[in-house]
């Protein structure tokens, strides 16, 4: 059925990452929202790295924070895994982590110009891990498609 809406597998792609992007703004913007809305004089700014994984060790509900810095660094892993597929110039991986990054750093900029959500430092470093994540995965099935095909 895809096929036929589809000429390629690369508009395939194409449309997957664009659906990941919606979804990814989505979640840090229009829910939080609902979830957490900052007056402009009311912005929360956390500059300290590390700080949710120092939460984490130190409180006892380490099971909250672990889900947190989880959370971040999956969010990102599709962006490492599928911008290489969507754009030849990403199939570098300094150039798909430095992505994530610059994602990673306009998402927290924009929740702190509209006030939504927290801005945190430790979040860009989670996010640009997870797109370290996928850029990693990306390589490894480069290299396995290449063994199997080489093999026959």
């Amino acid at each position: 059925m895809l096929r036929k809406l589809f000429s390629s597998k690369q508009e395939i792609t194409n449309v997957i990452f664009i659906i990941y992007m919606i979804g990814v703004l989505s979640l840090t913007f229009i829910v939080r929202e609902t979830m957490v809305f900052r007056t402009p004089d009311n912005r929360g700014v956390v500059m300290e790295p590390f700080r949710e994984l120092q939460a984490m060790i130190e409180q006892p509900n380490h099971f909250f924070w672990f889900m947190q810095i989880a959370l971040n660094v999956l969010l990102f892993v599709p962006f490492g895994f599928l911008l290489p597929c969507v754009s030849r110039p990403f199939r570098s991986t300094l150039a798909t982590v430095f992505a994530g990054f610059a994602f990673s750093c306009f998402i927290e900029t924009m929740q702190y110009i509209t006030g939504r959500g927290l801005t945190e430092v430790d979040d860009i470093i989670t996010n640009t891990a997870g797109a370290s994540v996928g850029v990693f995965i990306y390589w490894i099935v480069v290299v396995l498609k290449e063994r199997t095909y080489y093999r026959w």
